[in-house]
């Protein structure tokens, strides 16, 4: 009996080992033992406590980004459509004199009408999603700057505009935005991991012919990918701009490439079927530790960069070798 436990156990690390979320927490942890050798004031309450504020912004938006990855499609736009939402919040707060539900929400529905229109032209019409999505990003990275007249879009100095004054809080040590993404996070976990309709998206991703063929309707599911991942973006570049105060044009540049890097680093799977909400946020942590251990270690700032495409080289390099193990359908 006590052989048949061990056993048991044993098999029961092995497939724990296995799973993203405790694979990509081994080289976060490798990652933070070194950097507190070199640095004994790295791992520290406040360090990471800065880190945490700055975290939440990507992490939304790499969650949205993992919608379209888990049904095998890649959205590069998502970074730009943060500062696309945050820039017309700002605009119709600023300018138009709204409050700041209606300019939330009309931010929001504008994203999720780009989301769609991402979908049209991938899953409709057929353009690689790499360049339809570019296409967007280039061209909503535009618009940003239609809405700036001269002047700072300043949520500060608007009166009855409260939620600037609500971001400036700390709850439990933590800012607003923290707690807003643990709480998306959750409910996406849930809803992947525990529901139909997560089963059904990552059904579309594994293998679309045999989806289609259980009744899916694949290609609904995979233009909801695209809308909900312009929706989170937009969450993501709203949080930070009413953390700032500020409609900056320039939010969002670059943020595509860290979601994504966090999405792929935290082991959702870039021919889709495969992906987990918790290990997309461990996933953003990495790379945030490890940029943040570039500077600790005085390392150029400009290794970060480098840093982004090592991480996810690897992560792709292993995604491809667990592809390759897998029995086709």
């Amino acid at each position: 009996m006590t052989q048949v436990s061990n056993t048991k156990k044993a098999g029961l690390l092995r497939r724990l080992l296995r799973t993203d979320e405790v694979s990509v927490c081994i080289p976060l942890l490798a990652i933070i033992a070194i950097t507190t050798l070199f640095r004994h004031d790295f791992l520290t309450l406040r360090n990471f406590s800065a880190m945490f504020t700055q975290i939440p912004f990507i992490a939304v938006v790499a969650l949205g980004a993992s919608f379209p990855l888990m049904t095998g499609n890649v959205d590069i736009s998502t970074g730009r459509v943060a500062g696309f939402a945050g820039i017309i919040m700002s605009t119709l707060a600023v300018d138009a004199g709204w409050s700041a539900l209606p300019a939330i929400l009309v931010a929001l529905a504008v994203c999720c009408v780009i989301g769609l229109f991402n979908g049209f032209l991938v899953v409709k019409m057929g353009v690689p999603d790499f360049v339809a999505t570019m296409g967007t990003l280039y061209m909503v990275g535009g618009a940003r700057y239609l809405f700036i007249k001269g002047y700072q879009l300043s949520l500060n100095t608007l009166e009855g505009f409260t939620l600037t004054d609500v971001f400036d809080q700390r709850y439990l040590g933590m800012p607003p935005h923290f707690w807003i993404m643990l709480i998306l996070f959750a409910v996406v976990f849930v809803i992947i991991k525990k529901t139909l309709w997560g089963r059904r998206l990552l059904a579309c991703g594994d293998n679309r012919e045999v989806a289609a063929l259980a009744g899916i309707n694949v290609t609904r599911m995979r233009l909801t990918a695209y809308v909900l991942a312009a929706l989170f973006s937009a969450i993501g570049g709203i949080l930070l701009t009413l953390d700032v105060g500020i409609g900056l044009p320039e939010t969002g540049d670059g943020w595509e490439f860290r979601a994504i890097a966090g999405c792929v680093v935290g082991g959702v799977s870039l021919s889709g079927g495969k992906g987990s909400p918790l290990g997309v946020l461990i996933g953003v942590t990495l790379v945030f530790v490890a940029e943040n251990a570039i500077i600790f270690l005085g390392m150029p700032t400009t290794m970060r960069v480098a840093i982004q495409g090592a991480l996810m080289a690897l992560a792709v390099l292993f995604d491809i070798f667990r592809q390759s193990r897998k029995v086709p359908a």
